[in-house]
């Protein structure tokens, strides 16, 4: 039986080899150079939201109201 250390474990980076199925949160289409989250472009979220009304966006799924 092999032991816990003789394994080797990669580590990839950004999503290269990784697979997903559909997601609510997130949209991406890595061809075209797209990110979304929640239907928003992060270019947009970047430029006109801040960390908070983001984070808030993907807890809640809309942008904060003023109220």
């Amino acid at each position: 039986m092999a032991d816990a250390t003789d394994e080797q474990i990669q580590v990839h980076r950004g999503l290269n080899g990784v697979y997903f199925d559909r997601s609510d949160v997130c949209f991406i289409d890595g061809r075209a150079g797209e990110l979304r989250y929640r239907g928003y472009s992060i270019h947009d979220l970047a430029q006109r939201s801040t960390f908070e009304e983001t984070a808030y966006l993907l807890f809640h799924g809309d942008l904060p109201t003023s109220d």
